[in-house]
């Protein structure tokens, strides 16, 4: 008898034993820091930021209402190519859900002429105003919707990182009145091709305004990136488009071998100062808004804008057709574009690799 206990004793023994270290193990794992393709921490990552993910599908929604207008306000941060093509998808994606400009859809648009300080009274306006809802196109007009607007939802759009302006904690604890899309740039992708064209770099220079919260996002990813290539990333900071020619000047200065710009809203609307800055340095130009490739960059690996603004489209109307922000978690949504400067290229002495010609060229 006490044969039999004993060895049912043992056996529950052994049993704790091998759960107690299947739940070390697997504590471990789940605490175990993998970096990814974004350089963001897996076990802290509030924002997902896949290297590449097309629109979300429309899926199964309703017509909006026959003999009904539906009215919107759209802020944005200053025209601009990338506006510009993002409203173009976005507009597309809802004529395809049955949301027509002219017909059933009123749009109000405002910008804020590229002053930050102008937009939470432009929000306001719209808060007041008898619009359904709030489209919040770019990182500075989410930031600031989040604390300006209290009784209309808002749908973003043309946001790198909704967590780090603030809208939410993860894509599904976020603020009630607020959801959207974001599209975080492949930063990664970007040192690759600066590598491939600049093999012999070793400092790499960028400027951003230290305001936008993007902006910062991107600076901390793209830090510890460039760190682990081996390369040191030299910043200067700008507090408004007046200071960037200046800025991107000093820049060429501290000895580096190429310039990174990545979509700061300040940077770009003086975009040509910075690329007169590198063309003058001969420094190669590579940044993350392809519409401004033609205006002396080398490069642009980033977001194709139109097609990816196309995946804000389904939140928007299913918002206007009474689904409340709350219920609709945050997406990411990337559809990668690379375009190539031939002519920049030509006065460099650089020659593209085959690869990222055919890769263009399919894009």
């Amino acid at each position: 008898m006490w044969t039999v206990i004993r060895r049912l004793l043992f056996g529950f023994s052994l049993i704790l034993l091998a759960s107690a270290m299947l739940l070390i193990f697997d504590w471990h794992q789940r605490r175990s820091v993998a970096v990814d393709e974004a350089g963001m921490h897996k076990e802290t990552r509030a924002f997902p930021v896949p290297t590449e993910m097309g629109p979300k599908e429309s899926g199964a929604l309703r017509p909006p209402p026959d003999g009904r207008l539906f009215k919107v306000g759209l802020v944005y941060f200053a025209p601009e190519p990338g506006a510009d093509a993002c409203m173009e998808g976005l507009f597309s994606g809802l004529k395809d859900l049955g949301f027509v400009q002219g017909k059933n859809l009123q749009v109000r648009k405002a910008h804020a002429q590229a002053e930050i300080v102008n937009i939470p009274s432009i929000l306001q306006n719209f808060d007041n105003e008898d619009v359904e809802l709030i489209i919040a196109m770019t990182t500075p007009v989410l930031t600031a919707a989040v604390n300006a607007v209290r009784k209309k939802p808002v749908v973003f759009t043309y946001v790198y990182d909704p967590i780090a302006a603030g809208a939410g904690k993860t894509p599904t604890d976020h603020l009630p009145n607020i959801t959207g899309t974001g599209s975080f740039p492949p930063v990664g992708d970007t040192i690759d091709v600066i590598q491939k064209l600049v093999p012999e770099a070793r400092t790499v220079g960028t400027l951003y305004n230290s305001s936008e919260a993007n902006s910062r996002k991107v600076m901390e990813v793209g830090r510890e990136l460039f760190q682990k290539r081996g390369i040191k990333l030299e910043e200067v900071t700008v507090t408004s488009t007046s200071e960037v020619f200046q800025a991107a000047q000093a820049l060429t200065t501290r000895k580096i071998q190429a310039m990174w710009i990545t979509g700061d809203n300040t940077a770009v609307q003086a975009f040509e100062g910075i690329a007169k800055a590198a063309a003058d340095a001969r420094l190669p130009l590579v940044i993350n808004d392809p519409e401004f490739t033609e205006r002396g960059a080398l490069v642009a690996v980033g977001i194709g804008w139109q097609r990816t603004c196309q995946g804000a489209a389904k939140k928007v109307a299913q918002v206007l057709l009474g689904e409340k922000p709350q219920n609709l978690p945050f997406e990411n949504v990337v559809v990668k574009k690379l375009v190539l400067n031939s002519d920049v290229a030509r006065k460099l002495g650089i020659t593209f690799p085959e690869r990222l010609v055919k890769e263009a060229s399919a894009g």
